[in-house]
């Protein structure tokens, strides 16, 4: 019978300076983690929650107008084609939205071209500081917070000027995360 082996921790690179949380005051919490393609694409799906279902009711009301004009105005050929066309173009943006959601979100700070292989947020308890591990920094003032939505694995938080925030729940504890939202989600208003 052969002997197991001791578990090795993979060694990770020191952390930057710039990670250093004494920077600031009041912190309140802070992650680290790697950022990547599938951080991003789960990003941009909590950038709007709510759209999909939202373009689907849009969709069904759009088509029961269709119909109606079509009944009513059997002669308007023309005017009919032309509403065709409504919902024609939300049943595609409604098939397509997870694409459309992270081509917007590429256009944001949330693109992993800027935001860096190794990212450490810091939440103070006035401003949020995203670090990158190039070195690039970007503050967030808490009054700008727009919202917060969060799923079991991990947040967004939502600022002005199409900026937004990603953090994992496996940054953090399971409880901390909870906090976490639970502290933002009180900064936006929730």
């Amino acid at each position: 019978m052969s002997k197991k082996s001791p578990a090795r921790h993979r060694e990770s690179a020191p952390a930057p300076s710039w990670f250093d949380d004494a920077r600031y005051e009041d912190v309140r919490f802070s992650a680290t983690f790697e950022y990547n393609e599938l951080s991003l694409n789960r990003a941009a799906e909590q950038i709007a929650p709510r759209l999909k279902g939202i373009l689907t009711v849009a969709d069904f009301g759009s088509l029961v107008v269709l119909i109606l004009l079509a009944m009513a105005l059997r002669d308007q050929t023309l005017l009919l084609v032309i509403v065709f066309l409504i919902p024609a173009t939300l049943l595609y943006v409604t098939n397509n939205l997870s694409s459309l959601q992270v081509r917007y979100a590429r256009g944001t700070n949330l693109d992993p071209v800027t935001m860096g292989s190794r990212v450490h947020v810091t939440v103070c308890e006035n401003s949020l500081h995203l670090c990158n591990d190039e070195g690039g920094q970007q503050d967030f003032d808490l009054s700008d917070l727009r919202f917060v939505h969060d799923t079991s694995d991990f947040l967004v938080a939502g600022f002005a000027r199409r900026r937004y925030v990603f953090v994992p729940r496996s940054a953090l504890s399971e409880n901390r995360f909870h906090d976490l939202v639970r502290f933002l989600g009180e900064k936006a208003g929730r």
